[in-house]
């Protein structure tokens, strides 16, 4: 049975793994980026428009396969500047 997970692109660090299936992978994304600003926040930090960019991979009997892709913009609602092109 397959299962999806998501990981950094840049740093490939594994940030959510063993869901059930892609919305389960939009579900945890979602939460990834409320925790990440909670915590900015929550710290005194600023945003400064981080930008992330996440795969969520499927894996099949060991076999993992990129099956979307997800950019993540944090702080772009608290400046009144355009957000950088991607």
């Amino acid at each position: 049975m397959p299962h999806y997970q998501i990981r950094d692109t840049t740093t490939h660090q594994l940030l959510a793994q063993d869901l059930p299936d892609y919305a389960a992978a939009e579900a945890a994304l979602d939460r990834l980026d409320d925790q990440l600003e909670h915590d900015l926040t929550a710290n005194g930090e600023g945003a400064g428009r981080i930008r992330l960019r996440l795969d969520i991979e499927k894996v099949t009997d060991g076999t993992t396969e990129t099956v979307g892709h997800h950019v993540l913009l944090l702080g772009i609602d608290n400046h009144t500047d355009p957000p950088p092109a991607l």
